[in-house]
């Protein structure tokens, strides 16, 4: 009985430091990690913004006094999430529960609204100041701290990556570079009131007609700002910004001559893995992979896997975004 135990034991640890796709193959079914909020409280915090306003995130950590590496994890659309669905996401999502087991500080934050102005700067703001809050907890290393957003989210990882220095490495899922570029502003028209993702559907039909001589000589300045390495994660069902970024964003970058790497996972929907929405789990599993393969490149401070005792497995299902 002993023995057994122990060989369980073994195989357990084993199977936990497999990545987030090898585990579905060692489990047999699609799964994710979840730590008890005993193990890893849930802890509300309010970043504050240059101009004084106080934000909103909720923060995730390992055991132990670090430092540890951190992600910080921005939402797509253009509106602040309130605090109940930030909750909700970290956790049950797959992106916050697979980053929190293999031994990362994960930040879920939110932002204020840019839909009566996709250009405003407040977002960005807010997401700054998440990230130089997370960067300035004592267990932190604030050398060490990623950002991965999807779609509006994306798009702020780029902005963030031309705005400071402090990040040395971005995922984005299938950004919404169209307004990194410019495009999207309060000169595109709009159906209601505010402007929706919707908005900005006939931008997918025709990308390089919107990309004018003067937006063009704009998002380069931008891009030359870039210090961060770019990992870019895309399906190809989304009919927006996937055209855009293939005709337009990922060869700037490139020209440009930054660190930017492309995963594409064919027959995926917008926000796959950020979103759980996987036609395929397994590519939401390995997209993720993908992502704490990167920063564990790039990030000075590696993380280490939580206890394996500590963790359990659950059917990998919906979650908010």
């Amino acid at each position: 009985m002993i023995k057994r135990a122990v060989v369980a034991s073994a195989l357990a640890a084993a199977v936990a430091w497999l990545p987030a796709s090898a585990q579905r193959v060692a489990s047999g079914s699609a799964s994710r990690p979840a730590i008890s909020e005993d193990v890893s409280p849930l802890e509300p915090v309010a970043p504050v913004a240059r101009d004084g306003y106080r934000g909103l995130a909720v923060l995730r950590k390992p055991p132990g006094a670090g430092p540890f590496p951190a992600v910080v994890l921005i939402h797509g659309g253009l509106v602040t999430r309130p605090l109940d669905e930030l909750r909700r996401y970290v956790l049950n999502a797959p992106p916050p529960s697979v980053f929190l087991a293999a031994g990362y500080v994960v930040a879920v934050i939110t932002y204020r609204s840019r839909d009566d102005d996709p250009q405003s700067r407040v977002s960005l703001e807010d997401s700054l100041a998440a990230i130089d809050h997370v960067a300035g907890l004592r267990y932190v290393d604030s050398k060490s701290v990623g950002v991965y957003g999807c779609s509006g989210g994306g798009d702020l990882g780029l902005e963030i990556a031309a705005a400071t220095t402090r990040v040395p490495a971005v995922v984005l899922e299938e950004p919404a570079s169209i307004i990194f570029a410019g495009i999207f502003s309060t000169h595109f028209p709009k159906a209601g009131p505010r402007y929706t993702p919707a908005d900005a559907r006939p931008i997918g039909s025709n990308p390089k007609s919107y990309y004018t001589p003067e937006l063009q000589k704009q998002t380069r300045a931008k891009i030359d700002r870039i210090h961060s390495a770019i990992l870019i994660i895309q399906g190809d069902q989304e009919p927006t910004v996937v055209p855009f970024n293939n005709q337009v964003l990922i060869p700037e970058l490139r020209a440009s001559g930054k660190n930017v790497e492309v995963k594409s996972y064919p027959g995926e929907p917008h926000c796959f893995a950020y979103g759980g929405r996987a036609s395929d789990p397994a590519d939401a599993l390995k997209a993720l992979d993908d992502a704490d393969m990167f920063f564990r490149r790039h990030l000075s401070t590696k993380p280490s896997p939580v206890d394996p005792s500590l963790v359990t497995r659950v059917p990998l299902g919906g979650s908010d975004r």
